[in-house]
């Protein structure tokens, strides 16, 4: 016997013989409801509730039994043998059963679990930064962020409520407001982050060959989107570095192939001089370039500058440097670079950059 004690509306509209008492079509059906109601006046709303939706499934229009029964007749003539009969009878029905519980789910989600109001089932806050702009972020639940140019964030409406995840392309710097029971989430492109409560800086624009985690304070557990390289725990002053090409890849400048498996390295992050952290200099509204080569320094000023920098000679991308920039110009950077490299030349039209020999 089945045990209708928990029902709820939708439960009473998948029953074949409810569908029928609300319907007015079988006797049997209908006396057998009316005594079950009168036995279990504790489930009378949501018989109530369950009629309601049966109501307007129908339209409030002549008994879903006799509608089944034309559509039957208009859409199958009547067949010669009774058994063909019956069986097409069954089909109809039980589609139309199928349609009614189907109907029914969605009606009574989209207007009395939602208040009858349209909700949409997520949605979503983004918020971005252009080339040459950086934005600070406090989120709902008190940690900051800041991100750097040509990136975006985002993060669901209920951020906070029972999860803290965030969905990062490009650059930011976090810090995190601690919370043990709600673990703080970063996804990206090649990588996720799970965290408590630390700072980071996390690097992954999609047009570089690599993305990275710097952590600064904490203790932060980071996996391959795809489970490459597997679970990898970073402590204060480490650097992780996801390649999306190998390394002689990256030199030759060869295609990448279809579905290359990450190189992933770690490392210290690089501390200059005056205890300034190269990963995370662009905070501090400045560029340290360390040792890096012309093809690198590229991607950094283009988004710094709102620019687009153009070579007319490969091997002016393998020219290294080493440099800080604060608040000077494009043309200013570009003289400084200059100075200690003469073996090239550059020219500014508008926000295009060319580098020649």
């Amino acid at each position: 016997m089945v045990d209708r004690s928990k029902f709820n509306a939708e439960d009473f509209l998948v029953d074949s013989t409810f569908q029928q008492y609300c319907a007015g079509t079988d006797k049997l059906c209908i006396g057998y409801w009316e005594k079950y109601i009168n036995a279990h006046p504790e489930q009378v709303e949501v018989i109530a509730e369950a009629k309601k939706l049966y109501a307007i499934l129908s339209g409030n229009k002549r008994p879903l039994a006799k509608q089944v029964e034309n559509f039957k007749e208009h859409m199958f003539p009547a067949p010669e043998e009774k058994v063909v009969k019956l069986h097409r009878y069954l089909w109809v029905k039980i589609a139309a059963a199928v349609i009614l519980v189907f109907g029914a789910v969605l009606i009574y989600n989209t207007f009395y679990k939602n208040s009858g109001a349209n909700k949409p089932a997520q949605m979503v806050y983004t918020f971005a930064t252009k080339s040459g702009e950086r934005k600070k972020i406090i989120l709902p639940d008190g940690t900051s962020v800041l991100l750097n140019a040509k990136s975006v964030l985002s993060l669901t409406k209920d951020f906070n409520d029972k999860y803290r995840e965030v969905t990062l392309t490009g650059e930011a710097f976090f810090d995190v407001k601690h919370n043990k029971d709600k673990p703080f989430k970063v996804h990206t492109s090649d990588f996720n982050i799970n965290v408590l409560g630390t700072a980071f800086n996390v690097k992954a624009y999609p047009d570089e060959i690599s993305s990275e985690a710097t952590l600064i304070r904490g203790l932060i557990t980071m996996e391959g989107v795809n489970g490459n390289g597997g679970v990898i725990t970073l402590k204060p002053s480490q650097k992780v570095t996801f390649y999306k090409v190998m390394p002689q890849q990256q030199k030759n400048k060869l295609v990448k192939p279809m579905a290359p498996q990450p190189e992933i390295t770690i490392n210290h992050y690089t501390k200059i001089k005056d205890s300034t952290i190269v990963e995370t200099a662009w905070t501090q509204n400045r560029i340290e370039i360390y040792d890096q080569n012309f093809d690198e320094i590229k991607n950094v000023l283009e988004k710094w500058y709102n620019v687009e920098i153009r070579f007319t000679d490969p091997a002016l991308e393998k020219y290294r440097f080493t440099a800080t920039i604060t608040n000077e110009s494009i043309e200013e950077v570009l003289h400084a670079l200059k100075a200690t490299e003469n073996n090239f030349k550059y020219e500014i039209k508008g926000k295009q950059v060319i580098i020649s020999k």
